[in-house]
């Protein structure tokens, strides 16, 4: 029993994912850079600083969120320049039904230069049921521009293994929340006191081993709402196993509080485990589970995780080749260049036509909206950073459309076309030696020897030469 939804302002696009089981209601926040996308909808979703209004993915931490939990109600804030915290709309006031606020918390996990996803677990007080909705009046959480000064009561604050001091609500993703650790150690302690009253255990005459039972020959579904692994089993060693076993719990399965690792293993054999490693995304860990149903005459392993967010995933876990994704036709290309949104992908292709025909304000208008949707495609940054470098002239606008370039290089950095666009955005704002850097890169990465790049570098030289010799 679950459900997936989006949460924000309605009638317009957010970044706000939600998925509820009987005992939790989660959500995922994605926080990007300033120069992504614009309208009003995502301007809470930019990352900000006390000090500087456009602070990178890199220096984001814990301390630039304030989320507090409290039976009855939430509050999600960011900071959002020097005197005051911005609530995330959507996510302030009231819920629908009580929380169980001890084991409410929350983490967030970089996703390279792209983006940080703040997600939040919530545990319901009286699991069992779905709510038709997380907040109990969605109008008065959905108020535009709500600020909280920053002297107002905050989250308590206390010291991690490192020595920094981070929100009592924050969980780091890597490990399990603190009431989840505190029952498994007194879950060791009653199994270690049982065994102690018991006989000595009967010594199993089978130690069944990974690679006797599983083919690793894996097979994979993906959806905008979940990731499906598929591990054929051999069938006379799974039936044997459930015979001495005299039951089918036999595998494991950990995924870490943030969603980005997961550990799925044969209780008999640990040592070789079945999938480890760092995943292509975030999942919800409530929703994670494994079965094995018969398919085909053969019975087959199933491990289902429900995705945070709906972004298609280049691969499955970090090391597992025979799980990435490939490209058989021009869409499945089209989706590994971050481009999976059938309105985002009419939007572009009407971007496409009216930059051919002159019309770039027109253009980078739809590739606007191509980014509301999709905004990992680096191939739609790149085209609005040459629709833009058409008419714009002014310093800080030319700014603006160099990180455009440089925000595709973070997300391909083997694109020539954004290097291009890097260079002559550089020789626009003067700075010569970057651009020819950038140029004399940027032909390094494309194959086709193209004879415009030693035009352009050529051009750039002149350019530097009549620069440095102007009056000044």
């Amino acid at each position: 029993m679950e459900t997936h939804g989006v949460i924000g302002p309605p009638r317009e696009f957010s970044h706000i994912y939600s998925y509820q089981t009987a005992d939790s209601y989660c959500v995922a926040i994605q926080l990007r850079p300033p120069y992504e996308g614009g309208g009003g909808s995502r301007q809470i979703h930019k990352i900000t600083s006390e000090w500087d209004s456009r602070k990178g993915v890199e220096d984001l931490t814990p301390n630039d969120m304030m989320i507090k939990f409290t039976e009855r109600s939430i509050e999600v804030c960011k900071r959002g320049g020097s005197s005051a915290w911005h609530m995330i709309r959507g996510l302030h006031g009231p819920t629908l039904q009580q929380l169980n606020k001890e084991k409410c918390y929350w983490t967030m996990t970089k996703h390279g230069g792209r983006y940080w996803l703040i997600s939040l677990e919530l545990v319901k007080k009286t699991p069992g049921k779905l709510w038709s909705r997380l907040m109990r009046d969605e109008r008065e959480a959905n108020r535009p521009s709500m600020k909280w000064d920053k002297d107002m009561q905050k989250t308590p604050m206390i010291m991690d293994k490192s020595g920094k001091f981070t929100p009592s609500t924050y969980c780091d993703p890597t490990v399990k929340p603190k009431y989840e650790t505190e029952e498994a150690d007194l879950d060791d302690v009653l199994i270690e006191e049982l065994e102690m009253l018991e006989d000595a255990p009967k010594e199993k005459t089978n130690q069944w081993k990974m690679q006797d039972l599983c083919d690793l020959r894996f097979g994979m579904e993906e959806s905008t709402l979940s990731m499906l692994v598929q591990v054929p089993l051999e069938p006379a060693v799974w039936r044997e196993m459930q015979r001495e076993e005299g039951s089918s719990e036999l595998f494991a399965l950990d995924v870490p509080f943030g969603g980005q690792q997961v550990k799925f293993w044969l209780k008999s054999d640990p040592e070789s485990p079945i999938l480890q490693g760092k995943l292509g995304g975030c999942v919800w860990r409530r929703g994670c589970r494994w079965h094995v149903e018969q398919k085909r005459g053969r019975p087959l392993l199933e491990l289902y995780m429900p995705k945070q967010t709906p972004e298609p995933w280049s691969f499955v876990v970090e090391g597992y080749h025979n799980l990435s994704r490939t490209a058989y036709d021009p869409y499945q290309q089209m989706i590994l260049d971050g481009l999976w949104d059938d309105e985002a992908i009419e939007e572009k292709a009407k971007g496409d036509s009216y930059f051919r025909e002159g019309q770039y304000r027109a253009a980078v208008k739809c590739y606007d909206r191509t980014l509301e949707r999709n905004p990992d495609s680096y191939i739609t940054l790149t085209n609005r950073a040459a629709a833009r470098l058409a008419y714009e002239t002014e310093k800080f606008k030319l700014e603006e459309i160099l990180e455009d370039a440089q925000r595709a290089l973070e997300i391909n950095p083997t694109w020539h076309k954004a290097k291009f666009r890097e260079g002559i955005i550089l020789t626009k704002l003067h700075r010569y030696e970057e651009a020819l850097w950038a140029l004399q890169e940027g032909q390094r990465m494309d194959r086709t020897n193209h004879q415009g790049w030693d035009e352009e570098i050529s051009m750039v030289k002149e350019e530097r030469v009549s620069w440095n010799n102007r009056k000044k």
